[in-house]
């Protein structure tokens, strides 16, 4: 009879088999054919198809991921027993009280699962992790076993695209910055900006500062790569402790990209305008949509749209946009803004209404003098 630990063994090659079987769950076989002394069938084993348990795009990036070397490499090294081959996923697994180590593998015909421990479920004392206990097991009849079957690697279902993204972050790559190829499940994929691997606004000269709306607006800052890792804390309260624990990590890294600056410098200019719609020096019709971007350090309390010195329209709330009509000619437009502290600013431009913006009339020409008629000649 089989003992627990041989049942449970089975079990989890079935389960693990699924993944080798891209999604499929395929119940396990011990006798293929029997036989009489004559030679007479009397059974023979018929292939089922297995049930599908999970999508084949799922088991695709289980695969390969635990058959990506590189990925252990931190827990493991790049030559430990595990790397057999690129096309070779395993998982190793100890049990906390020592009593059972596993090492399961496999390829997309081969699966071998080995399991160390005592015969009478004592916990073991020598042996403390899969990979020195049952792994160099069961790299031995791995290694074996895919010597007598063609190699084949893993076929990357439709469902499945390929795309490039930040080595840092696992975002879309960005910036120029080191990428590398990951897989992803067709609308999974990462679309969304970094806001992990970021390019930030600093202050000129003061890379420890963010640069503000308003420095931005005017082109007054400079960019810095930095790493910016925070957290939410899921059981809330006034303290982020999710956060305290990432920042005490943080101030032990002499990487100083992770450092990134959380305050803004001090600004003595704390609104900016300007005008979107039209542009400086374009001819419009007689009907555009006069627009502009105000940009403050605080809020914005009244907006205000000029036409040649007069005032056409006030507006307090976004967005600072209206429809403006206005006949044949040239005109100067200005949006000035201003701020809950009464700070100000404004912008001016000039357009034409169906004609240049620096149409001129043209002078008037002279009339001709009319030239006087001949007197006639007198009879002989």
């Amino acid at each position: 009879t089989l003992g627990g630990a041989e049942v449970h063994m089975i079990d989890l090659t079935t389960a693990y088999s699924s993944f080798a079987n891209y999604g499929q769950k395929v119940e396990p076989v011990a006798i293929l054919k029997i036989e009489d002394r004559d030679g007479n069938v009397i059974y023979e084993n018929r292939h089922v198809e297995g049930r599908q348990v999970f999508l084949p795009e799922e088991a695709f990036l289980i695969n390969d991921i635990l058959s990506d070397n590189f990925a252990r490499a931190i827990a493991f090294g790049t030559n430990s027993l595990l790397n057999v081959s690129k096309n070779v996923a395993v998982k190793t697994g100890t049990t906390n009280d020592q009593r059972d180590n596993w090492a399961v593998g496999w390829t997309p015909a081969v699966i071998t699962t080995v399991w160390v421990g005592n015969n009478d479920n004592t916990p073991m004392k020598r042996v403390a992790s899969g990979i020195s206990g049952a792994t160099p097991i069961w790299r031995r009849i791995m290694m074996e076993a895919l010597s007598r079957v063609p190699r084949k690697d893993w076929g990357v279902p439709s469902g499945v695209i390929e795309k490039d993204v930040d080595v840092i972050s696992g975002y879309a790559s960005h910036d120029g910055w080191p990428s590398r190829k990951e897989y992803f499940i067709k609308g999974t994929e990462p679309v969304t900006a970094d806001p992990i691997h970021a390019k930030l606004r600093v202050c000129k000269g003061q890379d420890d500062k963010l640069a503000s709306d308003v420095r931005v607006a005017k082109g007054d800052y400079d960019e810095k790569e930095f790493i910016v890792l925070t957290a939410d804390d899921p059981a809330g309260g006034s303290k982020n402790r999710w956060q305290e624990g990432i920042d005490a990590w943080i101030n032990g890294q002499e990487d100083s990209r992770y450092k990134y600056p959380k305050d803004y410098c001090d600004d003595s200019d704390s609104v900016t305008v300007n005008i979107e719609d039209p542009d400086d020096h374009q001819k419009v019709g007689s009907d555009f949509l006069f627009k502009a971007k105000v940009t403050a350090n605080k809020d914005v309390k009244w907006v205000k749209f000029y036409v040649d010195g007069v005032e056409k329209k006030k507006l307090e709330n976004k967005p600072y946009e209206y429809t403006q009509h206005l006949g044949d000619g040239t005109y100067t437009l200005k949006v000035r803004a201003e701020d809950s502290d009464g700070k100000s600013a404004e912008r001016e431009i000039k357009i034409g209404v169906n004609m240049d913006w620096d149409y001129t009339e043209p002078e008037p020409s002279p009339s001709p003098s009319p030239s006087p008629s001949p007197s006639p000649s007198p009879s002989p």
